[in-house]
């Protein structure tokens, strides 16, 4: 089977989303789109692909169509990539949202006339975790919004925002996908299908870790992780240290691959513009795509550290799991079953639940900014030193 991994940028990419599809392109088709939008749901469920069909609907220079964009244009190829101008998304660079960032980033966004396309697209990934400051700024620019800006707003539960930001968005839900609607994404994702059932489980009902799982450099990565607890007991406390090297190393290569993306992307720009050592950029283009490329690498660094620990702390409660006579078919990791049975004799239940701390406390640290391979090399230590027994 040939594996569907190309982002698209029509409402066909917005896969178990039909009642969010429908309110948004009854909304286009009657020219009355928001100025904001408030996406609420689980994380990862479609909002992504929302926002750039949304994008790829108010920007498409060749459809006929108010609703959707054709998909197929150099505008919507673009904005399924990222890549476009029309289409942003901000993410949080730390545990919240903070106010320079509203002031450096997102009004100068929003504000700045498009030297392409007609409306811009700007997303707020995790909103809920703007800061008082943040939504104070924030709203702000909501009393007084510019024509040509659609905000989306996601937020898994709403009531963590300022009421009046609230007020002046319209919602949406976004709702969990079903583990038939998951099924039939690893089919199209073209994973093997002796691999489908152990994959949806292990994407714990998340299309976005899902998508991870198709790619073969990530379900690898996947093994290697859930292969901690056994190497740890295995080479005791010596192992710390390269262990954290390797591990982040591997999170710096997430990181290259998407620089390399992201210097092909910087070339085919260049061969639109028609520039010519270095000349012929429209003015503020190049810098503003360069520190927007660095700051999704940086990104994608953390997101790939997120994942170790993600894995780490599904085995961990695997464990738990198997030590109460849990029924293995409700395992997260049932194609990790014989490592778990031998594990769990090693590791006692006090050391279980002091592991999922440590773990937790790492994801807190990189949320401040905490050095990752010191981060790692403290969680390694927590976790081996109950485990070896020479």
């Amino acid at each position: 089977m040939t594996a569907v991994t190309d982002p698209v940028a029509t409402w066909r990419g917005v896969l178990g989303q039909d009642a969010a599809v429908r309110t948004f392109t009854s909304a286009l088709a009657g020219d009355q789109v928001a100025h904001a939008w408030l996406l609420v749901g689980p994380s990862g469920v479609g909002q992504r692909e929302a926002a750039r069909a949304l994008a790829a609907a108010l920007n498409c220079p060749v459809s006929d169509d108010p609703a959707v964009g054709c998909g197929t244009c150099s505008t919507c190829e673009r904005i399924a990539r990222g890549a476009h101008p029309a289409v942003l998304d901000f993410e949080p660079e730390g545990q919240f949202h903070v106010v320079d960032a509203v002031r450096s980033e997102w009004i100068p966004a929003a504000t700045r006339t498009m030297t392409e396309g007609r409306r811009k697209v700007l997303r707020i990934v995790a909103a809920d975790r703007m800061n008082e400051g943040a939504q104070n700024a924030f709203l702000k620019v909501l009393e007084e919004p510019p024509a040509s800006v659609v905000w989306l707003l996601d937020v898994e539960e709403d009531g963590l925002l300022l009421d009046t930001i609230v007020s002046r968005c319209r919602r949406v839900d976004f709702v969990p996908w079903t583990p038939d609607a998951m099924a039939t994404l690893a089919e199209r994702l073209g994973i093997p299908p002796d691999d489908r059932a152990a994959r949806v489980r292990a994407a714990m009902g998340s299309p976005d870790r899902l998508r991870d799982l198709a790619d073969p450099e990530l379900a690898e990565a996947r093994w290697r992780h859930l292969a901690i607890v056994s190497e740890l007991a295995e080479r005791g406390p010596g192992a710390v240290v390269p262990m954290a090297k390797e591990l982040v190393a591997w999170s710096r290569t997430r990181s290259a691959a998407l620089k390399e993306v992201h210097a092909g992307e910087m070339e085919r720009l260049e061969e639109a513009y028609g520039v010519e050592r270095d000349q012929g950029w429209p003015p503020g283009v190049k810098q503003r795509l360069t520190k927007r490329f660095e700051r999704l690498e940086r990104q994608e660094q953390r997101r790939a550290l997120g994942m170790l620990l993600d894995d780490l702390a599904s085995y961990l409660r695997d464990l738990l799991a198997v030590s109460a006579g849990a029924d293995p078919s409700t395992l997260v990791n049932v194609d990790h079953q014989s490592a778990l049975a031998r594990d769990v004799e090693r590791m006692t239940l006090p050391d279980v639940v002091a592991g999922l701390g440590a773990v937790e406390r790492c994801r807190e640290a990189f949320e401040r900014n905490g050095a990752p391979e010191l981060q790692i090399e403290r969680l390694l230590l927590a976790l081996s030193l109950p485990l070896y027994r020479p």
